[in-house]
Protein backbone atom coordinates (compact mmCIF):
# COMPACT_ATOMS: atom_id res chain seq x y z
CA UNK A 1 0.00 0.00 0.00
CA UNK A 2 2.61 2.31 1.04
CA UNK A 3 4.27 1.42 -2.60
CA UNK A 4 1.29 2.54 -4.39
CA UNK A 5 0.40 5.80 -2.41
CA UNK A 6 4.80 7.04 -3.17
CA UNK A 7 3.83 6.11 -7.16
CA UNK A 8 0.25 8.07 -6.91
CA UNK A 9 2.86 11.14 -5.36
CA UNK A 10 5.40 10.85 -7.81
CA UNK A 11 2.88 10.76 -10.62
CA UNK A 12 0.73 13.79 -9.57
CA UNK A 13 4.27 16.13 -8.79
CA UNK A 14 5.59 14.74 -12.38
CA UNK A 15 1.68 15.65 -13.74
CA UNK A 16 1.91 19.26 -11.99
CA UNK A 17 6.07 20.00 -13.25
CA UNK A 18 4.59 19.15 -16.90
CA UNK A 19 1.47 21.57 -16.45
CA UNK A 20 4.00 24.22 -15.59
CA UNK A 21 6.29 23.99 -18.21
CA UNK A 22 3.17 23.73 -20.27
CA UNK A 23 1.40 26.66 -18.74
CA UNK A 24 5.29 28.65 -19.39
CA UNK A 25 5.34 27.66 -23.05
CA UNK A 26 8.97 29.09 -23.28
CA UNK A 27 8.92 29.28 -27.04
CA UNK A 28 6.03 27.85 -27.66
CA UNK A 29 7.63 24.89 -26.05
CA UNK A 30 4.79 21.79 -24.74
CA UNK A 31 5.64 18.70 -23.81
CA UNK A 32 2.67 16.32 -25.79
CA UNK A 33 -0.12 14.78 -23.86
CA UNK A 34 0.97 11.28 -24.07
CA UNK A 35 4.41 12.15 -22.76
CA UNK A 36 4.91 10.71 -19.09
CA UNK A 37 8.93 11.08 -18.76
CA UNK A 38 8.34 13.55 -15.78
CA UNK A 39 5.72 11.62 -14.13
CA UNK A 40 7.79 8.62 -14.54
CA UNK A 41 10.89 10.40 -13.35
CA UNK A 42 9.48 11.80 -10.56
CA UNK A 43 7.84 8.41 -9.75
CA UNK A 44 11.00 6.98 -9.38
CA UNK A 45 12.40 10.11 -7.27
CA UNK A 46 9.94 9.91 -4.98
CA UNK A 47 9.52 5.79 -4.08
CA UNK A 48 13.38 5.79 -3.71
CA UNK A 49 13.56 8.55 -1.28
CA UNK A 50 11.11 7.76 0.96
CA UNK A 51 12.56 3.93 0.71
CA UNK A 52 15.68 5.66 1.63
CA UNK A 53 16.17 8.65 3.72
CA UNK A 54 14.27 9.98 6.11
CA UNK A 55 11.15 11.94 5.92
CA UNK A 56 12.32 15.18 5.88
CA UNK A 57 14.90 14.70 3.62
CA UNK A 58 12.81 12.27 1.26
CA UNK A 59 10.73 15.18 1.06
CA UNK A 60 13.74 17.91 0.09
CA UNK A 61 14.84 15.74 -2.21
CA UNK A 62 11.52 14.85 -4.12
CA UNK A 63 10.87 18.42 -4.68
CA UNK A 64 14.01 19.45 -5.89
CA UNK A 65 14.76 16.49 -8.31
CA UNK A 66 11.17 17.81 -9.25
CA UNK A 67 12.01 21.13 -9.87
CA UNK A 68 15.52 19.71 -11.81
CA UNK A 69 13.14 17.92 -14.20
CA UNK A 70 11.51 21.00 -15.54
CA UNK A 71 14.40 22.78 -15.90
CA UNK A 72 16.48 19.95 -17.69
CA UNK A 73 13.14 19.20 -20.37
CA UNK A 74 12.82 22.95 -21.12
CA UNK A 75 16.37 23.81 -20.78
CA UNK A 76 16.75 20.94 -23.68
CA UNK A 77 14.20 21.88 -25.92
CA UNK A 78 14.80 26.18 -25.92
CA UNK A 79 18.51 26.60 -24.51
CA UNK A 80 16.27 28.42 -21.34
CA UNK A 81 15.93 28.28 -17.66
CA UNK A 82 12.77 29.28 -16.03
CA UNK A 83 12.98 31.80 -13.23
CA UNK A 84 9.83 30.44 -11.76
CA UNK A 85 11.62 26.94 -11.32
CA UNK A 86 15.06 28.62 -9.89
CA UNK A 87 12.49 29.99 -7.38
CA UNK A 88 10.82 26.92 -6.55
CA UNK A 89 14.59 25.10 -5.75
CA UNK A 90 15.22 28.05 -3.87
CA UNK A 91 12.34 27.69 -1.65
CA UNK A 92 12.61 23.71 -1.70
CA UNK A 93 16.43 24.07 -0.47
CA UNK A 94 15.88 27.09 2.32
CA UNK A 95 13.17 24.63 3.64
CA UNK A 96 15.74 22.28 3.79
CA UNK A 97 18.03 24.54 6.06
CA UNK A 98 14.82 24.71 8.54
CA UNK A 99 14.65 21.30 8.62
CA UNK A 100 18.15 20.48 9.09
CA UNK A 101 18.58 18.23 6.08
CA UNK A 102 21.78 20.74 5.50
CA UNK A 103 23.21 23.28 7.77
CA UNK A 104 23.32 26.78 6.90
CA UNK A 105 27.00 27.06 6.51
CA UNK A 106 27.34 24.53 4.10
CA UNK A 107 24.30 26.00 2.32
CA UNK A 108 25.93 29.26 1.80
CA UNK A 109 29.29 27.80 0.69
CA UNK A 110 27.82 26.22 -2.19
CA UNK A 111 26.18 28.70 -2.87
CA UNK A 112 29.56 30.42 -3.49
CA UNK A 113 30.82 27.22 -4.98
CA UNK A 114 27.84 26.54 -7.19
CA UNK A 115 27.08 30.27 -8.45
CA UNK A 116 29.43 32.93 -7.57
CA UNK A 117 32.36 31.16 -8.75
CA UNK A 118 31.11 30.07 -11.95
CA UNK A 119 30.30 33.36 -12.34
CA UNK A 120 33.37 34.97 -11.50
CA UNK A 121 35.12 32.66 -13.93
CA UNK A 122 32.58 32.93 -16.69
CA UNK A 123 33.10 36.82 -16.16
CA UNK A 124 37.20 36.42 -16.40
CA UNK A 125 36.70 34.41 -19.94
CA UNK A 126 34.66 36.68 -21.80
CA UNK A 127 37.26 39.65 -20.90
CA UNK A 128 39.40 37.45 -22.52
CA UNK A 129 38.05 35.79 -25.67
CA UNK A 130 34.55 37.49 -25.57
CA UNK A 131 32.34 34.51 -25.73
CA UNK A 132 30.33 33.27 -22.60
CA UNK A 133 30.66 29.89 -21.69
CA UNK A 134 27.99 29.86 -18.96
CA UNK A 135 24.34 31.22 -19.88
CA UNK A 136 23.21 33.18 -16.08
CA UNK A 137 20.60 30.13 -16.29
CA UNK A 138 23.28 27.73 -15.54
CA UNK A 139 24.69 29.92 -12.78
CA UNK A 140 20.97 30.31 -11.31
CA UNK A 141 20.64 26.64 -10.89
CA UNK A 142 23.96 26.71 -9.55
CA UNK A 143 22.30 28.37 -6.72
CA UNK A 144 19.68 25.77 -5.68
CA UNK A 145 22.20 22.48 -6.46
CA UNK A 146 24.78 24.20 -3.93
CA UNK A 147 22.63 24.92 -1.20
CA UNK A 148 21.38 21.80 -1.51
CA UNK A 149 24.59 19.96 -2.20
CA UNK A 150 26.81 21.88 -0.28
CA UNK A 151 30.38 22.96 -1.57
CA UNK A 152 32.27 19.71 -2.05
CA UNK A 153 29.51 17.99 -3.50
CA UNK A 154 28.83 20.79 -6.03
CA UNK A 155 32.12 21.12 -7.10
CA UNK A 156 31.92 17.38 -8.00
CA UNK A 157 28.50 18.18 -9.76
CA UNK A 158 30.38 20.74 -11.72
CA UNK A 159 33.41 18.68 -12.54
CA UNK A 160 31.12 15.50 -13.80
CA UNK A 161 28.76 17.95 -15.70
CA UNK A 162 31.90 19.62 -17.42
CA UNK A 163 33.00 15.71 -18.33
CA UNK A 164 29.57 14.98 -19.31
CA UNK A 165 28.16 17.90 -21.24
CA UNK A 166 32.65 17.79 -23.45
CA UNK A 167 31.53 13.91 -24.16
CA UNK A 168 28.16 14.46 -25.40
CA UNK A 169 29.12 17.67 -28.21
CA UNK A 170 32.11 15.08 -29.05
CA UNK A 171 29.63 12.73 -29.86
CA UNK A 172 27.60 14.88 -31.17
CA UNK A 173 29.77 16.23 -33.57
CA UNK A 174 31.39 12.92 -34.69
CA UNK A 175 27.68 12.29 -35.78
CA UNK A 176 26.52 15.44 -37.04
CA UNK A 177 29.74 17.23 -38.09
CA UNK A 178 32.89 19.47 -36.42
CA UNK A 179 31.27 22.91 -35.23
CA UNK A 180 33.43 25.04 -33.00
CA UNK A 181 30.35 27.41 -32.01
CA UNK A 182 27.63 24.15 -31.79
CA UNK A 183 26.22 25.05 -28.29
CA UNK A 184 24.99 22.61 -25.75
CA UNK A 185 22.13 23.14 -22.97
CA UNK A 186 24.04 22.93 -19.36
CA UNK A 187 21.49 22.41 -17.14
CA UNK A 188 20.29 18.55 -17.97
CA UNK A 189 24.23 17.67 -17.10
CA UNK A 190 23.81 19.80 -14.19
CA UNK A 191 20.94 18.53 -12.95
CA UNK A 192 21.59 14.84 -13.53
CA UNK A 193 25.16 15.08 -12.14
CA UNK A 194 24.11 16.52 -9.45
CA UNK A 195 21.17 14.39 -8.62
CA UNK A 196 23.82 11.11 -8.79
CA UNK A 197 26.04 12.82 -6.57
CA UNK A 198 23.22 13.52 -3.97
CA UNK A 199 22.46 9.66 -4.62
CA UNK A 200 26.04 8.49 -4.25
CA UNK A 201 26.95 10.23 -1.39
CA UNK A 202 23.81 8.13 0.19
CA UNK A 203 25.15 4.48 -0.77
CA UNK A 204 29.17 5.05 -0.58
CA UNK A 205 29.39 7.45 2.51
CA UNK A 206 32.85 6.43 3.34
CA UNK A 207 34.04 7.79 -0.01
CA UNK A 208 31.92 11.24 0.56
CA UNK A 209 32.16 12.21 4.53
CA UNK A 210 35.36 13.96 4.09
CA UNK A 211 33.58 16.04 1.44
CA UNK A 212 30.21 17.29 3.23
CA UNK A 213 30.61 20.05 5.58
CA UNK A 214 28.28 19.58 8.47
Amino acid sequence: MKIISLIGIGAVIGFVIRQLVNWLSIEEYRIQRGNLLLEAINIISVVWSFQNLPLHEAFIFSLIVAVLTGISIIDYNTFEIPILFIAMGIIFAIFGVVFDVITLYAALWGVFVGAVLPMIIVGMLWLVTKRQGMGYGDIQLGIVLGAWLGPMRMALTLFVASLMSLLAWILVSLLRGFDRDRAMPFGPFLSFAGTGIYIGSFYYPEFFYLLILR
